[in-house]
């Protein structure tokens, strides 16, 4: 998996013209696990209706939220593409724009 700087800004080919920071790791549900006996006498492996949310850290899909927005969304680690520090504004996200704070004009 593609080794990600958690503080850097990334564009997706998702979405085009902005950039992106990340947010973290998505969340799977996990079911509790428990041994119960077949008909056949064999102990067999069954999920519980109960379980918990764990961080997936190895699917390879990564959380990303727009700059200058809140809302999350899962993503493919493998398609960010890091960008430079005034390639991007950072009031907006949109790439290009000339408005962002973290310009040296």
């Amino acid at each position: 998996m593609k080794k990600l700087d958690f503080s850097a800004r990334y564009t997706h080919p998702n979405f085009k013209g902005s950039a992106l920071y990340i947010s973290g790791y998505p969340k799977v549900w996990v079911p509790y696990t428990f041994l119960d006996v077949d008909e056949d006498g064999n102990e067999v492996e069954c999920e519980s209706d109960e379980g918990e949310w764990e961080l997936d850290e190895t699917s390879g899909s990564i959380l990303v939220v727009m700059v200058g927005d809140d809302h999350k969304w899962t993503v493919d680690a493998e398609d960010l593409v890091k960008i430079g520090e005034n390639d991007y504004c950072d009031g907006c996200g949109q790439i290009g724009c000339g408005h962002g704070s973290n310009r040296e004009d």
